[in-house]
């Protein structure tokens, strides 16, 4: 007998019943996944998992020269640069040399189908990448939150901050990256948008509560250009994460493009934190569907929550939080219960004022 339920009771026995909401809790939780698409000499058209760039290598096939952009094979140098700079699971999608922007929105769209929290195409010039990104917005409505790191291709500032397309799940990066090449065996220029790829393998390294500001970016030997005081506070308050050489290369500030206008989400760390919670509530949730909706369920389902959202202030995720789960008799017909929860994420110091009295 299935021991959710009581079956016939005929023969003279003890019927158990257990019930085990009060056991449902959250499992683990991805944060840093990246999904990429890229040319490819082989294997293209379908996506492979990798955690090593060296299978990578032999998946996809060694990269061409770079010869000053006009490569034709580039996912394994992105893929490179994601794991030189921090990467753990990569989720990619190779593509024919030449392909246009609908083979990448199609190799997109198998990538949502796997748990992929930030993508990134470096070989896409700026303007296709944003259209093609805009995919970020259509998947928070399908119930999967994930951010976009956006290279840019220009190099002057003031045209820099002309690309910006404010949105709280953009990251636009600058400037261009010096790097290896294994092919030409020589040091080469890569253009901006392959800044994405290291920015994104650095986000994937952190928790979600760990902001990328003032954060060293592994792996890189240099950027293609330095920006001045002016160009960089431009760029910044312009919402673009802007990396600077200090004590090797680092970012500037953690900034998604909705700075641009000081929206709620211009830290990339509030968008993590909040994507996490939804996560890690959605998964909590998911097992009490179909139960029963009354009090003792639901208080079961509040509290697997409220473990959930404990667990991220001992992590100092959040500050604190509010949680309430109810339904009304009109809820319990229509077979919903709510769930209102109230965050308080961790911000990160930005700023620092010191004042010097001297005597």
């Amino acid at each position: 007998m299935a021991e959710d339920q009581f079956g016939e009771q005929i023969i003279p026995g003890t019927y158990v019943r257990v019930q085990a909401e009060a056991l449902i809790s959250a499992g683990g939780i991805s944060s840093g996944n990246i999904g990429i698409v890229g040319t490819a000499a082989e294997n293209t058209g379908e996506t492979h998992v990798l955690t090593d760039f060296d299978t990578a290598r032999t998946t996809f096939g060694m990269y061409d020269a770079y010869a000053g952009g006009a490569g034709t094979l580039n996912l394994t140098r992105g893929l490179e640069l994601l794991f030189r700079t921090g990467a753990r699971t990569v989720y990619a999608y190779g593509v024919a040399a030449g392909s246009g922007q609908s083979a990448y929105e199609d190799g997109f769209d198998e990538l949502l189908k796997d748990k992929v929290n930030l993508v990134v195409a470096p070989e896409l010039d700026t303007g296709t990448a944003t259209a093609v990104f805009g995919l970020v917005d259509t998947a928070e409505n399908e119930g999967q939150d994930l951010m976009a790191v956006i290279g840019a291709d220009e190099t002057d500032a003031g045209d820099i901050v002309g690309q910006i397309s404010s949105n709280k799940r953009f990251i636009m990066t600058t400037p261009g990256l010096v790097a290896y090449d294994a092919v030409a065996e020589d040091d080469v220029n890569l253009s901006g948008t392959y800044s994405a790829a290291a920015v994104a393998g650095l986000i994937s390294s952190l928790a979600v509560q760990s902001s990328p500001t003032n954060k060293a970016v592994p792996g890189v030997k240099g950027l293609t250009q330095r920006f001045n005081y002016g160009e960089t506070v431009s760029l910044v308050s312009s919402g673009i994460l802007t990396l600077e050489e200090r004590r090797g290369i680092r970012v500037v500030r953690g900034v998604t493009t909705q700075a641009s206008e000081n929206g709620p989400f211009s830290q990339i760390t509030t968008r993590r934190i909040t994507d996490y919670a939804k996560a890690g509530i959605r998964q909590v949730c998911n097992p009490f569907i179909g139960r029963l909706n009354n009090e003792r369920v639901r208080k079961a389902m509040q509290g697997a929550i409220d473990g959930f959202l404990t667990t991220m202030v001992q992590d100092e995720a959040l500050t604190g939080y509010e949680l309430e789960v109810t339904a009304t008799r009109q809820d319990e017909i229509a077979g919903r219960a709510l769930v209102n929860a109230t965050l308080q994420p961790t911000f990160s110091i930005d700023y620092i004022r010191v004042t010097l009295s001297l005597q």
